[in-house]
């Protein structure tokens, strides 16, 4: 049995036995663990862009990135299940002012990281050895795609244990094993990562085909088999194309494979990384420094590689007077206007943070928002293969509206609307900045006006950190500042 679902089992009857007494009727979602989807979980290429001067292209804003980075918890019932999902609905403007319906769906875990015993790992670690990557450049004062990606490996490698497999692929001009499959302890495994070098171009293809071979051969013999792909993401042989990869990454996941995608630098193509991270069992990291390698991994191993559901599939449907105009924070896109919504979540991994999903539902009229409604039906399968629903329900009964035009049932509310719409208005700007700077700029500086006044109220030291950031993004866009990546330019995909 795999350890991870044997660890499943145990707490869930520990957790009827508690529902059982005084905690039934309600749950403390502080005393919870988190839960997020995969997908993009950082917007760290974006901040570095930005830092360095450049306007990043679209790609690089990401709902979901932004919210994995953000504490988002709800409160509600208290949860049976590994994965607990609760919603609740508020009221506020949406990006063109109109009074709006929000909901948000959060997601949180019942485990306790303190017992927590991590399942069995298989990594198949493939390394961009290619020019870009810089290897035979030195540390780069730790800036180099690759020091940033030696330091993960090496920090990887250091977390093992016996009970785990480890195995090395390297791609540059041609593809390489320099470590077939080891054993976790192995001092072998540290001496491969010291002895890496560069090998010219960007094969990422081959790569990973290789690297899928491996993983594959790797079945059954650990709790979870993943691909971790360290790179620039800057292919330049062989597949080059975001939907060449994705097919790639969806059929390793057809087979049980998941794939963590670390793309490392300031040279990362945004698109192609989002492409390959929204599919089963798949996320993926920026980094831009080695330094901050360590505190990164103290906050996301093992979680990283520890996906707790799949196949997460949201039905919600409003009362008559409403209808959905947006859903955000779903790795796989976004949803039409329409009078039921049916949204997908690939898989939901463990993490430090509580999760958010949010929906904005537009009235026929304002006077129509009191006694808004919307019920939710969810199912997805477990750890253990096992399905699971659920029905939530969230409503709004007429509360009073504060300056803002807002009412929020819970704080993590307002924090989740105010970085949804602040995200959404930076994607739309920088699309804009191509060809339309006047226009960008007219996109993005009410939307910082909007979340600075929202920061305000919302009193929370992450919104205020996102508040004082952003701005110099539009002092970028007012100064001429040229758009895309690390390299100059916005990639080919």
């Amino acid at each position: 049995m795999d350890r991870f679902v044997g660890f499943i089992m145990a707490a869930a009857s520990s957790i009827v036995m508690v529902g059982c007494g005084a905690l039934s009727s309600a749950s403390d979602a502080a005393g919870e663990f988190g839960a997020t989807p995969g997908g993009v979980k950082d917007m760290g290429f974006a901040r570095g862009i930005v830092e360095n001067g450049k306007v990043p292209p679209p790609e690089a804003f990401v709902v979901e990135a932004m919210f994995s980075e953000h504490d988002l918890p709800l409160e509600g019932a208290a949860c049976a299940t590994l994965l607990c999902v609760r919603a609740a609905m508020g009221i506020a403007p949406d990006a063109q002012g109109e009074s709006a319906a929000w909901v948000q769906v959060g997601m949180s875990s019942t485990i306790d990281p303190e017992t927590f015993e991590r399942p069995s790992m298989a990594i198949v670690a493939t390394v961009d050895v290619s020019g870009s990557m810089s290897w035979s450049y030195g540390d780069g004062g730790g800036r180099t795609p690759a020091a940033i990606a030696h330091a993960l490996l090496w920090n990887v490698a250091s977390r093992l244990d016996a009970g785990d497999r480890f195995a090395l692929v390297t791609y540059g001009s041609s593809v390489d094993t320099p470590l077939d499959w080891t054993q976790g302890d192995d001092p072998e495994i540290k001496d491969a990562i010291g002895a890496l070098s560069e090998d010219g171009s960007t094969n990422m293809e081959a790569g990973l085909v290789r690297a899928y071979e491996l993983a594959r051969q790797a079945k059954g013999t650990a709790d979870e088999v993943r691909v971790m792909l360290f790179t620039d993401a800057q292919p330049n042989v062989g597949a080059t194309g975001g939907s060449e990869f994705e097919d790639l990454v969806a059929k390793g996941a057809d087979d049980g494979v998941g794939i963590t995608v670390f793309g490392v630098g300031l040279g990362l193509g945004a698109e192609l990384m989002n492409r390959m991270s929204h599919l089963r069992g798949a996320n993926a990291f920026s980094l831009m420094n080695a330094d901050e390698v360590g505190l990164f991994m103290q906050d996301n191993w093992p979680w990283m590689a520890t996906p707790i559901a799949h196949d997460l599939k949201l039905v919600a449907t409003p009362s008559p007077s409403l209808s959905l105009s947006r859903a955000y924070g779903f790795p796989t896109g976004e949803a039409g206007a329409t009078s039921i919504a049916s949204l997908d979540v690939a898989s939901v991994f463990l993490s430090k943070r509580k999760g958010a999903l949010l929906l904005s539902l537009t009235p026929a009229s304002p006077q129509e928002l009191a006694g808004a409604e919307v019920d939710i039906e969810l199912s997805y399968v477990d750890r253990s293969g096992e399905p699971v629903t659920s029905s939530l329900s969230a409503s709004y009964e007429d509360q009073a509206l504060d300056e803002r035009g807002v009412f929020m049932p819970q704080a993590s509310v307002d924090k989740t609307v105010a970085l949804a719409l602040l995200v959404q208005a930076m994607h739309d700007a920088a699309q804009e900045y191509g060809s339309n700077r006047a226009a960008a700029i007219a996109t993005l500086e009410p939307a910082l006006a909007r979340f600075a006044a929202d920061a305000a109220a919302i009193g929370d030291p992450g919104i205020d950190e996102e508040a004082a950031f952003w701005p110099a993004l539009l002092e970028l866009m007012k100064e001429d500042a040229p758009q895309g990546d690390f390299y100059g330019g916005f990639g080919d995909y």
